[in-house]
């Protein structure tokens, strides 16, 4: 799968043109950093990450919904986490959604 990010207004979500989508990234990362204070994120690019949350498993895929919150995920970020991303979750508002790495089982990213 080709990076990219979603349109979060539409239903269903559609992909961003790509200027678009790398500047959101970025602005993304940065407030990561600024809400965490744990430093900037990697650069990798993860499309989706299947992790256990309380005994129960998970997949948070870039562009569906999160199951846990039912928010589109934007980005998924890795740093002293995994930072799973959504409209109210990372992206405009409040802390990402943590994914423990030893909760991560399965980690995908996008190709190069």
């Amino acid at each position: 799968m080709q990076f990219f990010a979603p349109e979060y207004l539409e239903e269903p979500a559609e992909p961003i043109d790509d200027a678009t989508a790398e500047d959101m990234l970025q602005a993304v990362r940065k407030f990561a950093r600024e809400t965490t204070g744990w430093g900037d994120p990697s650069d990798r690019r993860i499309y989706r990450i299947e992790y256990t949350h309380g005994g129960k498993d998970y997949v948070a895929e870039v562009g569906r919904p999160e199951p846990r919150t039912g928010e589109l995920v934007m980005f998924i970020l890795e740093s002293t986490t995994y930072l799973v991303c959504t409209p109210n979750r990372g992206v405009l508002r409040e802390l990402p959604l943590l994914i423990g790495k030893d909760e991560a089982t399965r980690v995908e990213d996008f190709e190069e």
